[in-house]
């Protein structure tokens, strides 16, 4: 099991207790007598060292980009929906010690579960190597996203972003986002987020987490603004074809 993990990282551990650990969801403990540690620690240590990795690999990549295009193909990279779909690319969650709850809930499907999986598995390669051993496995992963960036092409944006753009182009106004509904219960709550520009709502969305929807909203607003014509949709992020 860990061997193939490991060949999946094209690394191998020097101590695999650390893999191991990595491995362990929170959940996993419950009932258990002797509690295992759980990947919590490596999860937070791994979101980091990822964020350091994509920011300096982009830093020195996208020289002629802005600091607000760079941070939101930052902000794309390393999202939830991101970091789950490169950890299925090695069926990660696959290694996963999850309890018998999440289990029942389908929790290897999870995105969040399987982003935090990886964001935990790059920590424990980081404890067990250093920086620079670490990036090059980080960025391996992201080779195929970021070869699809090209600087003379593309100028990367969010909804939220585009539509306080075109509206601050035209008013000195903000768009102001509420939540206006919650429902559900977790892990399975939706919110409802609507934008307004003063009294006005403009538009009106739904998503998985507060974010999420007030992106949502955002591109709604966009539509009814026949702003998004020549945009294409890429999860959270989408282009503008110069």
């Amino acid at each position: 099991m860990i061997e193939e993990l490991e060949k999946q990282l094209n690394y191998t551990f020097k101590n695999r207790d650390i893999l191991q650990n990595a491995l362990i969801h929170k959940s996993y403990n419950e009932g258990l007598r002797n509690d295992l540690p759980d990947n919590e620690k490596l999860e937070f240590l791994g979101d980091s060292v990822i964020n350091l990795v994509i920011t300096q690999h982009l830093f020195k990549t996208y020289k002629n980009w802005s600091e607000g295009e760079l941070s939101k193909l930052k902000s794309h990279l390393v999202s939830s929906n991101s970091l789950s779909a490169v950890a299925g690319s090695i069926s990660l969650s696959d290694f996963l010690l999850l309890g018998k709850g999440e289990e029942k809930n389908n929790g290897r499907a999870n995105k969040k579960i399987s982003a935090s999986l990886f964001e935990a598995v790059i920590g424990a390669v980081y404890i067990d190597s250093n920086f620079k051993v670490t990036a090059a496995v980080v960025i391996s992963f992201f080779k195929e996203i970021l070869e699809r960036f090209s600087e003379k092409e593309i100028k990367i944006n969010d909804y939220k972003s585009e539509l306080q753009e075109i509206i601050q182009g035209k008013e000195n106004v903000l768009p102001i986002y509420k939540i206006v509904d919650e429902s559900g219960k977790p892990p399975h709550v939706v919110f409802t987020a609507a934008v307004y520009l003063g009294s006005k709502e403009v538009g009106r969305g739904k998503g998985r987490n507060k974010r999420q929807a007030e992106q949502d909203a955002a591109a709604d607003a966009l539509k009814k603004l026949n702003s998004l014509d020549n945009y294409e949709e890429l999860s959270e992020i989408f282009f503008f074809k110069k």
